[in-house]
């Protein structure tokens, strides 16, 4: 199986999921864990996304997107914006430095459960398809 059906099969659970309720809700946040996990590791077939200029560090999601840490100038001043390229967050500008913004892209990474775009042609299967 390849990392992009793991993380496809992560996806539906994670939609699924959010119709249930107590220990069935539990088990299947679980189970897309476990296949987001194996995906990391088979993570072979992962795009090679392109970053923006100036990216200094790149940090995976727990969905397997990308988050960079970017170095501009300011003002004579450097500043080190964030964005996640899964789901648009981040921080353009802020007086803190590198350290601090890793420390709080790492947080969102971790939270982040978007999943990376895919390179294959084919077009997506609907949720209902069997």
């Amino acid at each position: 199986m390849k990392a992009t059906d793991m993380r496809t099969e992560a996806a539906q659970l994670l939609r699924a999921a959010r119709t249930e309720r107590g220990e069935r809700r539990e088990h299947m946040v679980e189970e897309a864990q476990m296949w987001i996990s194996l995906a990391q590791i088979a993570g072979n077939d992962v795009a090679d996304v392109p970053v923006p200029d100036g990216t200094v560090m790149r940090i995976r999601t727990r969905g397997g997107a990308l988050t960079v840490v970017m170095e501009t100038r300011q003002e004579g001043v450097r500043i080190y914006p964030w964005s996640c390229l899964g789901c648009g967050e981040g921080r353009k500008s802020t007086p803190w430095d590198r350290k601090d913004m890793r420390k709080e892209a790492t947080r969102h990474a971790r939270e982040c459960w978007v999943l990376p775009e895919t390179t294959d042609d084919a077009p997506a299967k609907s949720l209902n398809a069997a």
